[in-house]
């Protein structure tokens, strides 16, 4: 084990940020590690400001991509979600043994998080912090350096690899402090807070929760797709994805292993169909609801399989007639 080295754990946003350069000022080598789950949110978690620190502090980033083994622990957390269906301290448990192992690999004396004493309700707190170090094998060996002056003494600090006086008393949500480091820093254009986790925004988890309470045989390309489109559940194990945009439209027709609804004679989205035979057509009017055209305009689609097409004809009706079957509908 090297006491020269630690796996800095760097989500893009400031907080992890600071703490890997804190410990790099402290003479340790750093090796910065990103995991990329199914659900982190490319609109709230850009990580441009963390490639341009990383250029800067001449570091090599590690990407991480995790699949089905993280969807199966966010079906059944062993210590329960959040607001919606974020499962915060199975999670962290998550990540630390991944950074655990690549610790080990390294020959690294421990890791680094910017994780802040009661910033975040369920996974920052004294108790999920001991849980998560206990459960991911790495009691005394995280390095929490904004917060580190008001926790226990890790075993970094007992082998005289770094000074209590080197760490910080940060604690709960607000950002002052943060901010003053940046600036010591020079660092600027830094993201605003947020998650980046779509786990937590809830009208996302109840799509999520759908597939995992109706779809008996999910894909990682159903969980890939609760990303784009409007969701439908039509019966158990059926279910329809209607495009919002031109640019959902081309991800939907591209994508294989599904029935798509293309409407012929006007300008609409395009429908993702899977499941009961019997429901293709409520499927196509569905999507005609949400094709150009007055009420009652006959719609004319192109039903393509993987091994023939066809063509249906349906009647446009109002969008509220299907609102109970809108997954993410704040009444579901």
């Amino acid at each position: 084990m090297s006491s020269k080295k630690l796996i800095a754990l760097v989500s893009g946003g400031l907080d992890s940020t600071l703490a890997m350069l804190i410990a790099k000022r402290m003479g340790f080598d750093i090796v910065p590690v990103h995991i990329v789950t199914p659900f982190n949110d490319p609109c709230c978690r850009d990580i441009g400001f963390l490639n341009k620190v990383l250029e800067r502090e001449k570091l090599r980033l590690k990407t991480v991509i995790v699949g089905k083994e993280y969807v199966d622990m966010v079906r059944s957390p062993k210590y329960g979600y959040g607001r919606a269906m974020n499962p915060c301290i199975d999670c962290r448990i998550f990540f630390f043994k991944i950074a655990k192992k690549i610790m080990e690999e390294e020959g690294a004396a421990g890791i680094v998080t910017g994780e802040v004493l009661d910033q975040r309700p369920k996974s920052q707190n004294l108790k999920a912090i001991r849980i998560i170090e206990e459960e991911s094998g790495l009691t005394g060996r995280v390095l929490r350096p904004l917060s580190g002056k008001i926790l226990k003494p890790t075993k970094l600090i007992e082998e005289g690899l770094i000074r209590e006086d080197q760490l910080l008393s940060i604690r709960g949500r607000s950002r002052k402090r943060q901010i003053e480091l940046a600036r010591s820093f020079g660092l600027t254009d830094y993201p605003n807070p947020s998650g980046g986790c779509l786990l937590t925004y809830e009208p996302y988890a109840r799509k999520l929760k759908d597939v995992f309470e109706n779809d008996d045989s999910y894909t990682m390309t159903e969980i890939y797709l609760l990303k784009i489109g409007r969701h439908f559940r039509l019966s158990r194990n059926t279910k329809l994805i209607v495009g919002k945009n031109e640019e959902e439209n081309r991800i939907l027709e591209s994508t294989v292993g599904y029935i798509k609804l293309i409407p012929k004679n006007c300008k609409g989205p395009v429908g993702l169909f899977r499941g009961d035979p019997d429901k293709l057509e409520m499927a196509a009017r569905i999507v005609a609801s949400y094709c150009d055209g007055p009420e009652g305009f006959k719609v004319v689609f192109v039903i393509e399989r993987d091994d023939r097409s066809e063509e249906v004809a349906v009647v446009k009706e109002k969008k509220e007639i299907f609102r109970d079957l809108l997954v993410s509908s704040a009444t579901r």
